[in-house]
């Protein structure tokens, strides 16, 4: 079975199972009295349009779980996404035949002033998928803690 790196702000033992779906049902719960970032509620709202019309085999973010593919990558993630107290993990899919991307980060920074059509062009570059130069792992299956590192 293939490794990959995870992190969440939680302890977690060997052998418990993460289900995939949190990001999904965080940015479901964004609402106009202050809870969350609308630009995100946005991008993601692209990124979901573009995916389903455009690339409808790709496992959709909302339903998924994101994994790194090295643990270099995912402190490398863990210092530029400002998450100084989650935690890093080894774990392995428990379903192998579960879709799986393979998309670039970069494709979802806010690093321009953007609007509708700077957010669908990174869409587009992000469910391409092509010469990701920060991978981020997208799967809807599963994941089983092998160790904390």
């Amino acid at each position: 079975m293939t490794s990959y790196f995870f992190a969440c702000s939680y302890p977690l033992a060997p052998g418990s199972v993460v289900e995939p779906g949190n990001w999904g049902r965080i940015v479901r719960m964004y609402n106009t009295r202050g809870f969350g970032n609308p630009w995100i509620l946005f991008r993601e709202e692209v990124l979901e349009q573009v995916r389903a019309t455009h690339y409808p085999v790709k496992p959709s973010r909302l339903d998924g779980i994101f994994l790194c593919e090295s643990e270099e990558q995912l402190r490398d993630f863990l210092s530029n996404s400002d998450r100084p107290l989650d935690l890093a993990y080894e774990v392995v899919l428990t379903d192998e035949s579960a879709p799986l991307h393979r998309g670039c980060l970069a494709h979802l920074d806010f690093a321009h002033q953007e609007n509708l059509s700077t957010f669908t062009s990174k869409a587009h570059e992000y469910w391409a998928g092509d010469n990701p130069q920060q991978v981020e792992i997208l799967t809807t299956s599963s994941i089983r803690i092998v160790a904390r590192i």
